[in-house]
């Protein structure tokens, strides 16, 4: 092996991730996405009455996808920031107090699991986004005015 090759503890060369753990992140990320477009067509669907008034108003699909866009990406945001403490908090609590006396153990979360976790989360958001704000384009703007009154 040259040096540049990475190698492990045992002297073997790194084959890098296992198909196990390609298929393991396959699995979370739909589920991801899953949980995000259902949590969109919620928020989608009671948000229809002032997506319907921005349309009365004039405001074009894109201005209206681009509006539901920002909204998820703030919550998303709001949600990472208050999420990755709670979860390390959550975490380190487990293997305190749930495992029990006879485990040592702490939380301890590399920085790249973060990052990885933030980036899927808001590419999943992103592609949940234009998928949902594809239904804009069908906002019946007579019916949703009339239900709300």
């Amino acid at each position: 092996a040259t040096p540049t090759n990475a190698t492990s503890v045992h002297g073997r060369p790194c084959a890098g991730p296992s198909p196990a753990l390609w298929r393991w992140l396959s699995y979370c990320s739909f589920i991801c996405f899953i949980i995000i477009y259902n949590m969109g067509i919620l928020a989608l669907s009671e948000k229809m009455y002032q997506f319907a008034t921005l349309k009365v108003l004039g405001f074009k699909f894109r201005k209206l996808a681009l509006i539901y866009t920002q909204q998820n990406l703030w919550l998303t945001i709001i949600g990472i920031i208050l999420g990755l403490p709670l979860g390390y908090e959550f975490t380190d609590f487990m293997f305190k107090y749930a495992i029990g006396d006879n485990y040592d153990f702490f939380a301890n979360i590399d920085l790249s699991a973060y990052l990885i976790a933030i980036i899927g989360t808001l590419m999943i958001m992103l592609v949940t986004s234009v998928v949902l704000s594809r239904s804009l384009k069908k906002v019946d703007m007579v019916a949703s005015l009339k239900a709300n009154e």
